[in-house]
């Protein structure tokens, strides 16, 4: 005889609570709530919905998190630039103007937030700018100290690593949930092609 998996859910108790037994070896029921023994299962309600249903379910709420994510980057923003604004605004002349610009922005799921270096030239009644980009540590996806220091004023740094600080952990957060995302576009990949339907390659969570 097989081995047995005995599967249960936390609810209060009930004269009527059952627990179901299935086979290890056993395939999954195809019908919700009847045990391969053709008895009721006592099924939490979210497994009585289509799998289908379930994996699509999964995305919208793991896209709501990164809404979440954007909108906690473009607060730390907001709040930096506003630090930024009331210093310049007591300030005089180019030099003390700030060299270090920081953009957020959404393109679908994907988060971009990132500093960039702005270095001026030409004569003080034509000046131009150009934008340097700033390397950024792909694995603890976080701008090093020294790399910004070498664009953002004295009086800002403080700062600056204040905000990079929340946004490194906003990046880290929106890499796992896209790799979700993409994992679970898989799963209903696997699932439509288990049911003889013509899918797509699967696609690759990156990192």
């Amino acid at each position: 005889m097989g081995g047995f998996i005995q599967l249960g859910w936390t609810r209060p108790a009930s004269p009527s609570r059952k627990k179901c037994v299935l086979s290890s070896t056993a395939p999954w029921m195809d019908v919700p709530g009847i045990s391969i023994h053709g008895k009721e299962m006592d099924l939490p309600p979210e497994m009585n919905k289509d799998e289908l249903a379930l994996y699509e379910d999964a995305i919208q709420g793991l896209e709501r998190c990164i809404e979440v994510l954007y909108g906690q980057a473009m607060v730390a923003a907001d709040e930096y630039m506003s630090f930024v604004d009331r210093v310049e605004a007591k300030a005089t002349g180019w030099e003390s103007r700030s060299t270090l610009q920081l953009s957020c922005t959404r393109k679908g799921n994907h988060l971009d937030l990132k500093w960039t270096g702005i270095r001026w030239f030409g004569q003080k009644n034509n000046r131009q700018s150009i934008r340097v980009r700033i390397a950024i540590n792909e694995e603890s996806m976080t701008y090093a100290k020294d790399r910004l220091n070498t664009f953002a004023k004295e009086w800002k740094i403080d700062e600056v690593m204040k905000t990079e600080k929340k946004l490194q952990s906003i990046r880290r957060k929106s890499k796992h949930i896209v790799k979700a995302i993409i994992n679970t576009r898989n799963a209903i990949r696997v699932l439509k092609a288990q049911k003889g339907d013509e899918v797509e390659a699967e696609e690759e969570a990156v990192g």
